[in-house]
């Protein structure tokens, strides 16, 4: 049983911007919550389960709280991205949300894996000098932007400006950096205008298939959503698909390379890729924290939310609650993870998660095959914000 009868009064207080695991350790093991000057900070894995799925609590006002912070506030650049689905709610929201979902279902996303593989084995065939690989420049930010393509049907000459198209949009707005403000515009734009490009050309070679590319361009024949939902969808994928998926790429086997145990139990046994995909975003999320809105006055836990106030999942200190997980700070693999917090709940669980974990899956296992050997060859460097944690500097010999 958690202190959940607690008044918002009587919880630990921490910074809003807290990032130190030691801080919000000890604040968790005082209450299930704690407080900030920005609202309420959920620190426990249930509570912080019962928050992302709450009814009362929405997400499309958080994303647009994120283009506050950047600047991006008004404009036609503000009324686009107010009519992407991650600022929309109710039945807009639904109303945008199933086309995608239709793209990423399991059954749909599972028949990529003997691609993916292909273009991770490519990827890593290119590297010039094996001894010396920057790998997030080398590896983890070539894969995600060529499987778009090969999902959209786009070229691979397009995989580098995908990538930078993904990480000028959204690097700026998840980290609130408001000296590349203006990057975030203009790419966001390029994006748009990329799939436009691309999809009236889809349509003039009239050969549509199985790819995301024709399933989209169905979707609006059959009337399911307009030509500029089906822009905004377009860039919604591009978006959502390369960007967070490269930052965990190399959290992952940063995690695992670290300390040469869990490498050497990722290489021993093919079955524990898996498990340690599971354990490294446990461990080492891109997303810290996932907040919320609410809308009317509420409750949580027992603790009052007032209308018109946040509250904050803190994904780091969840993931690392010993009223769920035993020994939550060391690398276990042998974990029962239901879920992976960083990925939602409810109507707003990530609709590429499961793209994301073949994604992730399928490097660990060309570089267990291929290269069991790899070694870091310097110090693994991150940058954690509030919001996401980046790897700075991930040097390895293959």
């Amino acid at each position: 049983m958690t202190d959940i009868a607690q008044a918002p009064a009587d919880l630990p207080t921490i910074a809003p911007d807290c990032v130190s695991l030691d801080e919000l350790a000890a604040a968790r093991r005082q209450s299930w919550a704690a407080q900030s000057t920005r609202g309420l900070e959920v620190l426990r894995f249930r509570e912080g389960l019962v928050a992302l799925d709450h009814p009362d609590l929405e997400k499309g006002a958080s994303f647009k709280r994120r283009l506050d912070d950047v600047g991006i506030v008004s404009g036609k650049i503000r009324d686009d991205w107010n009519r992407m689905l991650v600022t929309t709610e109710g039945a807009h929201r639904h109303h945008l949300r199933t086309p995608l979902a239709a793209l990423f279902r399991g059954s749909q996303v599972n028949k990529l894996k003997r691609a993916i593989r292909a273009i991770v084995d490519q990827v890593l065939d290119e590297i010039p000098d094996p001894t010396a690989v920057d790998f997030m420049r080398d590896v983890a930010w070539k894969i995600p932007p060529r499987v778009y393509c090969h999902l959209v049907s786009a070229p691979i000459e397009d995989a580098p400006l995908v990538a930078r198209l993904s990480d000028s949009t959204l690097a700026p707005i998840l980290t609130a950096d408001v000296s590349r403000r203006q990057e975030s515009i203009d790419a966001f734009n390029a994006t748009c205008d990329f799939v436009r490009d691309h999809l009236d050309q889809r349509r003039r070679q009239g050969d549509l298939d199985d790819d995301f590319t024709s399933l989209m361009i169905r979707q609006q024949q059959e009337g399911l959503q307009t030509e500029e939902e089906l822009i905004f969808e377009g860039a919604a994928l591009l978006q959502a698909s390369v960007d967070n998926t490269v930052h965990q790429i190399g959290l992952t086997f940063g995690t695992l390379l670290e300390e040469s145990s869990r490498w050497q139990s990722v290489r021993e046994q093919e079955k524990m890729i898996p498990p340690a995909v599971e354990e490294v975003m446990r461990m080492r999320p891109r997303f810290g924290t996932i907040f919320r809105y609410a809308v009317r006055d509420t409750e949580l836990e027992g603790a009052a939310v007032p209308a018109d106030s946040w509250v904050f999942v803190s994904v780091r200190s969840a993931n690392r609650d010993e009223t769920m997980f035993n020994d939550p700070d060391m690398f276990r693999l042998d974990r029962r993870i239901g879920r992976a917090l960083q990925f939602g709940a409810g109507p707003y669980n990530c609709l590429g998660q499961t793209l994301a974990r073949l994604e992730l899956h399928e490097v660990l296992r060309a570089v267990r095959e291929r290269f069991p050997a790899i070694a870091l060859t310097g110090e693994w460097t991150r940058h954690d914000s509030n919001a996401v944690t980046e790897t700075t500097r991930l040097h390895v010999a293959l």
